[in-house]
């Protein structure tokens, strides 16, 4: 395998964002904005809404077993890497400053950076990095992110070296801290190495981040920006992490301005929010690089045929079923791939599927299909067809509506649209109990994360065994096994990448496993009352979503106070 050495350059931080100056901000008009109700003045905090919590538990031992741990932990602990997301998952530095790959890739030596201090003041030392990584192989409990490395041993203060007994530059991926959140964040292993991980609380965390707690309470916590922190100064003194409750509590906050940041999905934003007040209330979406999709149960009639799958892809207008609950999405790429985050690994010939209703009745008639009654007819049976959508999610209700509309318009089907409570959602797609469901296919995360979360039949689980989360589509063509082979063993080689990400997205393309419909979108509202120079969709190098760990940190500390 190629050999790969990533190094900070000079002024990089990983990260050139994070130490220059902010990015263009959304609105040249709100930094002339007056400060609302919070205050008149320069503005010295900002308001986070994180998740729909109502109350927080001062919980922050990231490694606790808990499912009841305090959220917004990136600001206070933090990965060695940090995956950009709109370079396809390529990982850049953090606490890291560089790494080279040695012994046939099973084995990583990090120089971390020199300059970083916890903050109680303490230096970070290899000593930390290497205490941190053996939590996970000391308490296998408590490997919540998968880490397959199998020692962690400091060589000097600032060096690290890391093996695994196989190539493991993909599963290096596990060190960044991504939108899952499970990467190892260090510990200062002055304060950790004596606590019971499984019991403690860490109720006052001490971490390498820009946040140290000040003040806790269920409905809000309070995070002090470090004047030592080792990313610089931070425009703002203090980020209010606020318990807002959902999604309808959260947009009556937005709308009353006593919050300046959120993510949540919101359906006609631009007439609901942003039109009631167009100098300060912003809402954008940024592509994650994957999609929502169609996914078909290959394992189930009539879904085996492809003919049928081309036939469901080419009769929807998918720009025209955004239009029933439009919240920024766009139409998706028909191969499988987001073009703003992997254009450079874009076959030429992929582009959003267009509507072909022509071409949709000759794929039926090409399988040896007909309509009967409504119902898809072949060899004397008849199929009926239903579709899955999460019952919580308006936007998808709509589509769900949408789609069946129009297949009913098209092609004569009766679709029956079934709603499912989230919680039991992923349950019933990972046994196989659905017909076609909206879901999420694709990531940022690499080219070979993209493909093989549906397309590896090696995850293969019949209808009835729980597929985990992988496959849920139930795909074992074989043909595939080798292309994902060639994208693990070449992480490092982005023109093997290429050459088989060419063939898979073909192999989307003409077999339609599963059918892209809409761009699977992060969902942002900015309030620039108090805070311009948020990130612009398409121009940004970080995404403005608090789940993404570093990137949160690079938007906060590229924010400049309005009116300055």
């Amino acid at each position: 395998m190629k050999k790969v050495r990533f190094s900070a350059t000079a002024g990089a931080l990983g990260l050139a964002l994070l130490l220059t100056a902010c990015s263009p901000g959304t609105s040249g008009d709100a930094q002339k904005a007056a400060t609302n109700a919070a205050g008149g003045g320069t503005p010295d905090s900002i308001s986070l809404r994180i998740n729909n919590a109502t109350t927080y538990s001062r919980n922050f031992n990231i490694y606790s077993p808990s499912t009841d741990i305090a959220p917004q932990i990136s600001l206070i602990y933090e990965p060695l890497v940090r995956r950009n997301v709109f370079k396809g998952g390529q990982l850049e530095p953090w606490l890291a400053e560089s790494w080279e790959w040695s012994d046939g890739d099973r084995t990583v030596t990090l120089k971390l950076r020199t300059d970083v201090k916890f903050s109680d003041g303490t230096p970070m030392t290899s000593k930390d990095v290497a205490f941190t990584l053996n939590i996970s192989l000391e308490h296998p409990e408590l490997n919540t992110g998968g880490q397959t490395y199998v020692s962690a041993e400091a060589t000097d203060d600032h060096t690290v070296v890391v093996k695994w007994d196989k190539p493991a530059q993909l599963d290096f991926y596990r060190f960044a801290l991504g939108v899952t959140g499970f990467a190892p964040r260090i510990v200062p292993e002055h304060i950790w190495k004596d606590k019971d991980l499984k019991t403690w609380t860490n109720p006052d965390p001490v971490g390498t981040g820009v946040g140290k707690l000040t003040q806790f309470t269920p409905q809000q916590f309070t995070l002090e920006t470090r004047t030592d922190y080792w990313g610089g100064r931070f425009p703002m003194k203090t980020i209010k992490i606020v318990a807002t409750g959902g999604d309808d509590q959260t947009k009556a906050r937005l709308l009353k301005g006593d919050i300046d940041f959120a993510t949540i999905s919101w359906p006609n934003a631009e007439q609901e929010y942003m039109a009631r007040n167009p100098k300060t209330n912003v809402y954008k979406t940024f592509h994650t690089g994957g999609e929502e999709s169609l996914l078909f149960n290959l394992a189930k009639e009539p879904f085996s045929d492809v003919n049928v799958r081309r036939a469901l892809a080419m009769s929807v207008e998918r720009a025209s079923v955004l239009k029933l609950a439009p919240t920024g999405q766009e139409p998706a790429n028909a191969c499988g791939l987001e073009p703003q985050v992997y254009a450079e690994f874009m076959a030429p010939e992929c582009k959003p599927q267009p509507l072909d209703v022509e071409g949709a009745k000759k794929a039926l008639a090409d399988g040896g299909w007909t309509v009967e009654g409504g119902r898809l007819a072949k060899g004397g049976k008849t199929y009926p067809l239903s579709i899955k959508v999460v019952q919580e999610y308006a936007n998808w209700m709509a589509y769900g509506k949408g789609i069946q509309d129009q297949w009913k318009t098209n092609l004569g089907l009766d679709v029956k649209v079934t709603s499912v409570p989230e919680e039991n959602y992923d349950p019933q797609l990972n046994e196989g109990d659905y017909d076609m469901a909206l879901y999420w296919t694709g990531n940022s995360n690499g080219l070979y994360s993209v493909f093989t979360d549906q397309l590896d039949p090696d995850t293969y689980k019949p209808i009835g065994k729980d597929a985990q989360y992988q496959n849920q589509s139930r795909w074992k063509d074989e043909s595939t096994t080798p292309l994902l082979k060639k994208l693990s063993d070449n992480v490092g080689d982005p023109d093997a990448q290429k050459e088989a990400g060419y063939q898979l997205q073909k192999l989307v393309l003409d077999q339609v496993p599963f059918s892209p419909l809409f761009t699977a979108d992060w969902f942002v509202e900015m309030n620039q009352s108090r805070w311009v120079g948020w990130p612009e969709t398409g121009k940004a190098d970080y995404v403005p979503h608090s789940g993404i760990g570093p990137d949160i940190v690079m938007t906060l500390k590229g924010l400049k106070p309005a009116g300055k």
